[in-house]
Protein backbone atom coordinates (compact mmCIF):
# COMPACT_ATOMS: atom_id res chain seq x y z
CA UNK A 1 0.00 0.00 0.00
CA UNK A 2 2.76 2.58 0.56
CA UNK A 3 4.35 1.67 -2.55
CA UNK A 4 1.00 2.76 -4.19
CA UNK A 5 0.33 5.61 -2.22
CA UNK A 6 4.19 6.76 -3.58
CA UNK A 7 4.21 5.76 -7.07
CA UNK A 8 0.41 7.33 -7.66
CA UNK A 9 1.39 10.60 -5.84
CA UNK A 10 -1.08 9.97 -3.41
CA UNK A 11 -0.31 12.05 0.28
CA UNK A 12 0.24 9.04 2.03
CA UNK A 13 -0.03 5.17 2.80
CA UNK A 14 -2.40 6.75 5.73
CA UNK A 15 -4.60 8.88 3.37
CA UNK A 16 -5.13 5.72 0.72
CA UNK A 17 -6.01 3.45 4.08
CA UNK A 18 -8.53 6.28 4.88
CA UNK A 19 -10.31 6.00 1.29
CA UNK A 20 -9.87 2.19 1.59
CA UNK A 21 -11.55 2.51 4.57
CA UNK A 22 -14.14 5.13 3.88
CA UNK A 23 -13.25 7.86 6.19
CA UNK A 24 -12.37 10.01 3.09
CA UNK A 25 -13.77 11.08 -0.32
CA UNK A 26 -11.23 10.95 -2.96
CA UNK A 27 -11.26 13.48 -5.54
CA UNK A 28 -11.09 12.36 -8.83
CA UNK A 29 -7.98 13.75 -9.22
CA UNK A 30 -6.72 10.85 -6.87
CA UNK A 31 -8.77 8.43 -8.35
CA UNK A 32 -7.51 8.45 -11.60
CA UNK A 33 -4.11 8.50 -10.32
CA UNK A 34 -4.56 5.64 -8.38
CA UNK A 35 -6.23 3.57 -11.61
CA UNK A 36 -3.47 4.87 -13.84
CA UNK A 37 -0.86 2.98 -11.37
CA UNK A 38 -2.78 0.17 -10.67
CA UNK A 39 -3.19 0.12 -14.70
CA UNK A 40 -6.93 0.05 -14.81
CA UNK A 41 -9.54 2.34 -16.29
CA UNK A 42 -11.27 5.11 -14.01
CA UNK A 43 -14.14 3.43 -14.61
CA UNK A 44 -13.24 -0.35 -13.09
CA UNK A 45 -12.95 1.56 -10.12
CA UNK A 46 -15.86 3.50 -9.53
CA UNK A 47 -18.53 0.78 -10.94
CA UNK A 48 -20.90 -1.25 -9.09
CA UNK A 49 -22.39 -4.01 -11.14
CA UNK A 50 -25.18 -4.44 -8.63
CA UNK A 51 -26.71 -1.23 -9.52
CA UNK A 52 -28.28 -1.20 -12.54
CA UNK A 53 -27.99 -2.92 -16.01
CA UNK A 54 -25.59 -0.11 -17.62
CA UNK A 55 -23.14 -0.64 -14.87
CA UNK A 56 -23.58 -4.45 -15.33
CA UNK A 57 -22.67 -3.94 -18.94
CA UNK A 58 -19.57 -2.24 -17.86
CA UNK A 59 -18.27 -4.85 -15.86
CA UNK A 60 -19.28 -7.59 -18.67
CA UNK A 61 -17.23 -5.52 -21.43
CA UNK A 62 -13.96 -5.51 -18.96
CA UNK A 63 -13.63 -9.11 -19.88
CA UNK A 64 -13.89 -8.99 -23.73
CA UNK A 65 -11.20 -8.38 -25.64
CA UNK A 66 -10.39 -5.20 -27.60
CA UNK A 67 -11.73 -6.51 -30.89
CA UNK A 68 -14.65 -8.10 -29.06
CA UNK A 69 -15.28 -4.44 -27.03
CA UNK A 70 -14.86 -2.64 -30.33
CA UNK A 71 -17.61 -5.30 -31.85
CA UNK A 72 -19.71 -4.80 -29.19
CA UNK A 73 -19.44 -0.63 -29.43
CA UNK A 74 -20.43 -0.55 -33.74
CA UNK A 75 -23.77 -2.43 -32.62
CA UNK A 76 -24.48 -0.28 -29.92
CA UNK A 77 -23.70 3.17 -32.06
CA UNK A 78 -25.99 1.38 -34.92
CA UNK A 79 -28.65 0.72 -32.32
CA UNK A 80 -28.96 4.11 -31.54
CA UNK A 81 -28.66 5.22 -34.58
CA UNK A 82 -31.67 3.25 -36.07
CA UNK A 83 -33.28 4.38 -33.08
CA UNK A 84 -32.40 8.02 -33.47
CA UNK A 85 -33.43 8.38 -37.26
CA UNK A 86 -36.92 6.44 -36.37
CA UNK A 87 -37.52 9.33 -34.05
CA UNK A 88 -36.92 11.88 -35.94
CA UNK A 89 -39.29 10.17 -38.64
CA UNK A 90 -42.04 9.67 -36.42
CA UNK A 91 -41.64 13.25 -35.39
CA UNK A 92 -43.91 15.19 -37.91
CA UNK A 93 -46.45 12.89 -37.74
CA UNK A 94 -46.36 13.44 -33.57
CA UNK A 95 -46.51 16.98 -34.23
CA UNK A 96 -49.41 17.24 -36.77
CA UNK A 97 -51.10 15.05 -34.60
CA UNK A 98 -50.62 16.57 -31.20
CA UNK A 99 -51.61 20.40 -33.13
CA UNK A 100 -55.09 19.14 -34.47
CA UNK A 101 -57.41 21.18 -33.26
CA UNK A 102 -60.13 19.15 -31.39
CA UNK A 103 -62.90 17.70 -33.17
CA UNK A 104 -66.38 19.75 -32.73
CA UNK A 105 -69.27 18.05 -30.95
CA UNK A 106 -72.73 17.95 -32.39
CA UNK A 107 -74.70 18.65 -29.66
Amino acid sequence: MERLAYESDVASKGHLSNIERGLVRPTAHTLKALADRLEVALGDLVNFPDDDDRARLYEVTRHLAPPQVRALLREAQGMVSRATHLRAAEAPERYRRERRPPAKSED
